[in-house]
């Protein structure tokens, strides 16, 4: 699928050299990848790659992926470039959609077009496993940073969501993690391996414990939580579901849903005990 810049993604391969890649955990057997040319983009967005706990391979590592590749049944790589003129301008025109908020997707025959207004344009398939995205030079920075995180979050949900891994907006805590607004969030997303009870997040990984809790902060209460009801916590999880999907929520992702929501607890928590990561020892 070659979309954006009307080429053969094999070709490239040939010339990889061009380019460095990525991969989401390194060494945990996740074949979810980023490629870019490092010289097109600023270092600050590869100093957020890395804490997004995207790991670089190197020249050898990369070469043994490209030839295992075909073999991941549910292998992505997702080409990142400097975006075109041509592309410039669809990223940055108003369209109807625009009025819900900064992100968008336009399903076509085979594939759909995400967008994030003035921001980037990633095509992509989930019968695909080489995805594209064409973006501003200043992806990564200061000024687009919760974009950025937002975008690559998408492509991460996405991904993952085949392997039974699921993503929620909010941040690790003690207790489990604290369910917000992308926003609020700071544009982070805490992973749940619905199967494995594994627990993917900006820390890293772990192993998840019994008590784990799914926590929704509430300012009028004090010294006190309650517990959601199941249809509560099925209705706040699928809101906060970082899974975007045209035709609304999918069937798996549902179902993941479901699981955790039986799995795991959901509290209504007061927001004056909320401890925010920079006072936590982590």
């Amino acid at each position: 699928m070659s979309v954006l810049w009307g080429r053969d993604l094999s070709e490239d391969f040939m010339e990889q050299s061009n380019y460095t890649y990525f991969q989401y955990f390194k060494g945990l057997g996740l074949p979810i990848y980023i490629r870019l040319n490092l010289s097109s983009f600023h270092s600050d967005f590869l100093d957020l790659l890395k804490k997004m706990k995207f790991d670089e391979l190197s020249s050898a590592e990369s070469e043994k992926m490209l030839t295992d590749f075909d073999g991941e049944k549910f292998g992505r790589i997702l080409t990142i470039n400097e975006a075109s003129p041509g592309v410039m301008r669809q990223i940055g025109l108003y369209s109807e959609s625009d009025k819900f908020g900064s992100e968008s997707i336009h399903p076509k025959d085979s594939y759909n077009v995400y967008r994030y207004r003035g921001v980037a344009l990633m095509v992509y398939g989930h019968s695909f496993k080489e995805w594209e995205m064409g973006c501003t030079e200043d992806l990564g920075t200061d000024g687009v940073e919760l974009a950025t995180k937002m975008i690559l979050m998408r492509f991460l949900s996405w991904s993952l969501a085949p392997l039974g891994i699921i993503g929620f907006w909010g941040v690790p805590v003690d207790e489990g993690m604290v369910v917000q607004k992308p926003n609020e969030a700071g544009g982070e997303v805490v992973f749940i391996d619905v199967f494995k009870r594994w627990l993917y997040t900006q820390d890293g990984q772990k192993k998840m414990k019994n008590s784990f809790k799914l926590l929704k902060l509430d300012n009028s209460l004090k010294d006190r939580s309650i517990k959601m009801s199941p249809e509560q916590f099925i209705s706040f999880l699928s809101a906060h579901c970082s899974y975007f999907s045209y035709g609304g929520m999918t069937i798996p992702t549902r179902q993941m849903i479901q699981s955790v929501c039986r799995t795991y607890e959901g509290l209504v928590y007061p927001t004056e005990s909320f401890q925010p990561r920079t006072n936590l020892n982590l």
